[in-house]
């Protein structure tokens, strides 16, 4: 328990105690739509600027089937979604950091022992995450759940699928890798694996991390 600060209770009841914890707050929510990016792809991407030194995390949910990712390099976050089959689509990232919050003109702040504004009435704090799947058989590329609302993930690599196709007469392995995604049809949510092209062919094998995916409602945050 800490000498002082504040012990501060969450919706569902769990609670960070100041200045031992720092939340992850709402940094920044970006929505772009798909555009074609080459054959048959339908893509969406943007960079988001973000200081160095905070440390961040990206869930995200699009419009239509595609898979998701981000990417930190430095001071830059860079978010994308991809469709093989073309759908068009929008996607939608929700960037949380820990970062200097702003003054409000009224309400609650909080400052850690650097001086630093870590909370305030008006922070979005990061809460209530939801395990989608289960580590293991239950998890990876078997994973197909429908939740009901608008959530988005953490974007993951769940596994392949190898198929193998004839190119000239001669038999050719082809590996689609399966990234996971999170459609939110207005009303609910389907969370499950989505492959890097269509695959064609016959399934001869795969690989499986047995992950488990991460998501959060984002009503609290649209």
């Amino acid at each position: 328990m800490a000498g002082y600060g504040a012990l501060i209770a969450l919706e569902n009841g769990n609670p960070f105690i100041t200045p031992q914890s720092t939340p992850f707050c709402l940094y920044r929510k970006v929505t772009v739509n798909s555009a074609n990016v080459g054959g048959s792809y339908q893509g969406a991407s943007m960079d988001i600027p973000i200081d160095a030194s905070y440390p961040a995390i990206v869930f995200c949910k699009t419009s239509n089937a595609a898979t998701v990712g981000a990417t930190r390099v430095g001071n830059m976050i860079s978010v994308g979604s991809s469709s093989p089959r073309g759908d068009s689509h929008t996607l939608t990232a929700y960037v949380f950091a820990i970062f200097p919050q702003t003054l409000p003109a009224w309400g609650m702040a909080i400052w850690d022992e650097n001086g630093k504004l870590v909370l305030t009435n008006e922070s979005r704090v990061l809460s209530d995450l939801v395990t989608v799947g289960t580590p293991g058989n239950g998890g990876g590329i078997n994973i197909d759940q429908t939740l009901s609302g608008s959530y988005a993930i953490v974007p993951a690599l769940l596994g392949s699928s190898l198929f193998q196709v004839m190119v000239q007469g001669q038999p050719v392995i082809v590996n689609v890798t399966a990234y996971a995604g999170a459609l939110f049809n207005g009303t609910t949510t389907r969370i499950n694996a989505q492959g890097s092209q269509t695959g064609q062919g016959s399934a001869v094998g795969g690989t499986n991390t047995g992950m488990a995916i991460t998501a959060i409602n984002t009503a609290a945050y649209d």
